[in-house]
């Protein structure tokens, strides 16, 4: 080293110190920049997945309260403490919930279950669901339209503990796996690790913006910095995977709350949600609709003489033999006991009604198939309606319905009646 070299270094270096390399520094920028990079990553995703987990919770929370406000409302109604405890409890069994409440209007109890066996990941769980579910998840229970009752809901927390111990472990991982990467790569260039940071930054923010969990990071050359990415891609896709298992559960849900279990039909609910839409659009644009209310005949003395199960099985025939004559855009339900009703929509004239109605009636002459000797062929009394001819709402077209079903019954069973003013109209006032 020449004299004026020695000068210039020692007016560049301060007394007393000794100089640091550029690869020291550049190691100490990384791993401080890396550090806060690689924090924000994880509490980001930690957040996100957080919140998407929460969400995801409360819809199942609501769907499982319409379940429960659905399959209790018999017992209800009837003041069956015993059914409603049932209810709750098959349903408590299979989701995660810390307790489950059915109240009247009055807001007495009915029936509760919660859970008993309470652990520590149980009790920071319910202090965490209580922090992210501040309310419990209420459903009203509904008989012929008003609110006879609620259902109250508490969700499990110990999901939310595992899933941030999970997180938690995971980001420690991650930021000690990202320590050691950094402090290798830092003899690289600055350009060579700044790329990969900035990539999962702009992943992370990614994230962060859109709803879903699909975008991955990238792949880099530089090893660590790919097994890092690595590993916030399988986060991700744990993350993604509990959703998609979280909305195949609300999916089932969703069905249970909106179908019979025993003939797959829609429910008395959905049917009535699916007639006041389609009429609204039918009073929009000035088409006409059809509704036929149908009821099976004989079926009590066939359930008595055969037993329950064929009396099911008799309501699965008939249930299939119905849907088999309806258009592609048509709807039938099972509303309850042996009652069907069929949306008919659009409708170009009330013919078509008779028509579709002569067709279910022609396909219950067929015997269906039992074990036993004697011959079971099923048999339907038919009660047709029709916008805006019968009435205005809903309510109108299925009393109107009703009332032309049990016109039917009363003078020829297993055919088919058009409700008719003249004829039918003091009756309905009399009976509703």
């Amino acid at each position: 080293m020449s004299a004026s070299d020695a000068i210039n270094t020692a007016d560049a270096v301060p007394n007393g110190q000794t100089p640091t390399t550029l690869l020291a520094t550049l190691r100490h920028a990384h791993v401080r920049l890396a550090a806060i990079m690689l924090l924000a990553v994880g509490l980001s995703l930690t957040v996100i997945a957080l919140m998407a987990l929460r969400t995801y919770a409360e819809h199942n929370l609501h769907l499982v309260a319409r379940s429960i406000a659905y399959t209790a409302e018999a017992a209800v109604v009837f003041r069956d403490d015993e059914a409603i405890a049932e209810s709750l409890g098959l349903i408590a069994k299979q989701e995660a919930l810390a307790s489950a409440t059915v109240v009247d209007s009055a807001g007495a109890v009915l029936g509760r279950v919660a859970r008993t066996d309470t652990t520590t990941l149980d009790a920071l769980g319910d202090q965490l669901a209580d922090l992210l579910l501040t309310q419990p998840t209420t459903a009203p229970i509904m008989y012929q339209g008003n609110p006879i009752g609620e259902v109250q809901l508490r969700g499990d927390g110990a999901g939310f503990v595992r899933f941030i111990i999970a997180g938690l472990l995971g980001l420690l991982g991650c930021l000690a796996l990202g320590g050691v990467s950094v402090w290798r790569l830092s003899r690289s260039s600055y350009r060579e690790i700044l790329r990969p940071v900035r990539e999962l930054t702009t992943m992370t923010r990614a994230a962060r913006a859109e709803p879903n969990t699909s975008r991955r990071a990238p792949r880099s050359h530089i090893a660590e910095f790919d097994q890092l990415g690595e590993d916030f891609n399988a986060l991700l896709g744990e993350i993604e995977a509990q959703q998609a298992q979280l909305h195949q559960e609300n999916k089932s849900l969703s069905h249970l709350a909106n179908h019979d279990s025993l003939t797959g039909l829609p429910n008395r609910a959905y049917f009535r949600r699916r007639l006041s839409r389609v009429l609204q659009d039918a009073q929009t644009q000035g088409t006409s609709i059809g509704v036929l209310y149908l009821d099976n005949d004989h079926f009590k003395s066939v359930n008595d003489k055969y037993g329950h199960a064929t009396g099911d099985a008799l309501l699965i025939e008939v249930a299939q033999r119905i849907r088999a004559q309806l258009r592609e855009g048509d709807v039938v339900a099972r509303l309850g006991g042996d009652e069907f009703a069929v949306l008919l929509a659009p409708l170009h004239s009330s013919d078509d009604a008779s028509r579709i109605a002569d067709k279910i009636l022609a396909s219950m002459t067929t015997p269906m198939a039992t074990r036993f000797t004697d011959r079971i062929v099923p048999s339907v009394s038919i009660g047709i309606a029709i916008y805006p001819l019968h009435g205005n709402s809903s309510e109108q077209l299925l009393r109107a319905a009703d009332r032309a079903m049990y016109q039917v019954k009363s003078e020829h069973r297993g055919q088919k009646h058009m409700f008719n003013f003249d004829d039918d109209a003091k009756d309905m006032k009399e009976t509703h």
